[in-house]
């Protein structure tokens, strides 16, 4: 295995797995960006080509390319392994069948939802879906060649024509329903044990499951990488409309709508291109505006956009442009949208769509109608500035204090101070009043909003004190072998965690070469390696920008602070077992244990 893992990190190029992501700029001998795993406003994301690694000095995750792609895809490090392999074209070796077994749940569940995407696709292109589906496709303007990249399909009408396919495709029940594609008719409470799940005649196969789409246009829903996770459903011409016009795949253990850009796959390196994303409403709408040329275009899986999908948009560009229906619902949800956007200090600008008309109307009617309503998209803010006082005169009191209500309520969303300053005063102005009156509201508004949330604050994976000292003092080591050997020799592995205790000893018994490539040939385990590889590129990224001057006196303040934080943990352990004593009516425990107590306090002063 490790030396699959070998060969693949030899075979790719991290800066340039990374840069299909994010956007990375040229920093000495380094790489640097935006972190795409925190909201930032000065890159602190760096990439070295020679250590093949990343890090990141704002949230503290790094790694190699296998790390990349478990944090950015969600996904575990087999199919990390799996993904980067093919990319590489390494033939991995077999691995032991019990863990075979577990891994291959998941791909499981692609393979299924890839044999119902081919299924669908022949329904309309072969089946019953030829004569109303397709033709329906062919009205909306969509040529086969569109049809057949986006893989739109057809699910015929029946209860149970799905299910017995993949039935015969030896799909156990429960795989087919963990991919959102049945429906149980009656549920039951009861769990079956995975003997049962297994047997050929178990009882979960005499559940009554049906096909959740049917007589349905299919719309393959796909992740960044192609693997379709789940499907939107349109009711077919002729189909039963009062049932819901659109269903969506439910949530699965490969579909998170909070987590998915309907497009995006296509759309990824476009939107990098031209340092933009157009984001329509629909998947009618996205699918159209590429066929038109503008490629850049994805549309959110759900009424609105939501925080996981900001942070996926970020690895791609800042300025949005943001074309939604402009109908009470489309506004609605545009008016969500653009209030997490400006929380994250994104650029937003409004496209204007005739009333009554979708983006997919607009394009099929005229191209040049779109194209002109993008170019003349309006700067979010100035939207709605200009859309309040068309509604309202600011020359009456009570329309003035909606007027400040409404757009103070869109002010208080933007994150960036030089902005929103620009901002409320154009309002006190245009309203005639003191700018310091619109701010205590501004300041009130935001004070109930702070109580009100005030435990649901979002805090950033850092890493903890103990494991970014411990990175830091090997980072050290290895970078500094000279400076920091009489420190290297005093050091005992006992004192440090598990793993990085197994680095120090081998250290030790091994004397360390001034030369860092010699140094290197140390015969470390693949995760040692790895770990040394982060530890340095930390420290050489500090090295290169003159930062670390006098590298023994780091080392001595790292391992300081390192001690106080190990000393600080006894005595929490000491203060639990006080508590205990306490409890216990032991006066003699509890003297010594707080004696104890007040010998490693003095110690944390020292």
């Amino acid at each position: 295995m490790s030396s699959d893992i070998e060969e693949i990190k030899n075979r790719i190029n991290i800066v340039d797995l990374i840069s299909e992501y994010i956007r990375l700029q040229k920093a000495g001998s380094h790489w640097k960006a935006l972190c795409p795993f925190h909201n930032e406003k000065t890159p602190s994301f760096m990439v070295s080509e020679e250590r093949r690694s990343f890090h990141c000095f704002g949230c503290g995750k790094g790694g190699d390319v296998f790390t990349f792609i478990m944090e950015m895809e969600g996904i575990g490090f087999r199919e990390a392994l799996e993904q980067l392999a093919r990319k590489a074209g390494v033939e991995l070796k077999r691995i032991e069948r019990g863990s075979q077994e577990k891994e291959n749940l998941r791909p499981r569940l692609y393979s299924i939802l890839e044999l119902a995407t081919k299924w669908y696709e022949k329904n309309l292109w072969e089946g019953k879906g030829r004569s109303k589906a397709l033709k329906y496709l062919q009205d909306r303007g969509l040529v086969s060649e569109t049809i057949k990249k986006f893989r739109l399909g057809y699910a015929p009408e029946g209860w149970r024509n799905l299910l017995e396919f993949l039935l015969k495709k030896n799909y156990k029940i429960e795989e087919i329903a963990r991919t959102g594609l049945l429906v149980e008719k009656n549920p039951k409470s009861k769990i079956y044990p995975p003997n049962e799940l297994q047997a050929p005649n178990s009882k979960i196969q005499k559940i009554d499951f049906y096909d959740r789409f049917r007589n349905r246009i299919i719309f393959p829903i796909q992740d960044i990488l192609g693997r379709v996770v789940g499907f939107a459903a349109r009711v077919a011409p002729g189909g039963d409309e009062k049932t819901a016009k659109y269903i969506n795949t439910p949530q699965t253990e490969l579909y998170d709508k909070s987590r998915i850009l309907y497009g995006l796959n296509f759309a990824k390196t476009e939107i990098k291109k031209k340092d933009e994303v157009i984001i329509v409403e629909g998947n009618m709408d996205v699918i159209a505006s590429q066929q038109a040329g503008f490629l850049n275009t994805v549309a959110v899986s759900g009424t609105a956009f939501g925080t996981e999908q900001i942070k996926i948009i970020r690895r791609y560009t800042e300025n949005i442009k943001m074309a939604f229906d402009m109908d009470e619902a489309g506004q609605a949800a545009a008016k969500k949208s653009i209030k997490v956007c400006l929380e994250n200090d994104l650029n937003v600008k409004i496209v204007l769509l005739p009333k009554g008309k979708d983006a997919a109307d607009v394009i099929r009617e005229d191209k040049t109608i779109w194209e002109k309503a993008l170019e003349e998209a309006r700067e979010v803010v100035e939207y709605f500035f200009e859309d309040a006082f068309s509604r309202y005169d600011p020359n009456i009191s009570v329309d003035k204090k909606k007027i400040a209500r409404e757009l103070l309520n869109i002010l208080k969303d933007i994150a960036n101070p030089v902005e929103k300053g620009h901002w409320i005063r154009k309002l006190a102005e245009r309203l005639e009043v003191d700018e310091k009156a619109l701010l205590e509201i501004l300041e009130k508004t935001k004070s109930r909003q702070n109580t009100s949330s005030e435990k649901k604050d979002i805090v950033y994976p850092y890493l903890e004190k103990e494991k970014a000292l411990e990175r830091r003092i090997i980072g050290l080591l290895f970078a500094f072998p000279r400076e920091t050997k009489r420190q290297r020799i005093a050091l005992d592995p006992k004192d440090f965690s598990k793993e990085i205790g197994k680095v120090i000893e081998k250290l030790k018994e091994k004397e360390l070469e001034e030369d860092l490539g010699e140094t290197k040939k140390i015969a470390f385990d693949f995760e040692s390696q790895r770990l040394i590889d982060e530890a340095v590129f930390e420290v050489e990224v500090e090295r290169n920008e003159n930062r670390i001057p006098f590298p023994e006196k780091d080392l001595e303040e790292a391992l300081k602070r390192y001690r106080k934080i190990k000393i600080k943990e006894k005595i929490a352990k000491f203060s639990k077992k006080v508590k205990v004593a306490e409890k216990a009516g032991d006066k003699e425990a509890v003297k010594i244990l707080l004696q104890e107590i007040q010998d490693l306090s003095n110690q944390v002063d020292k």
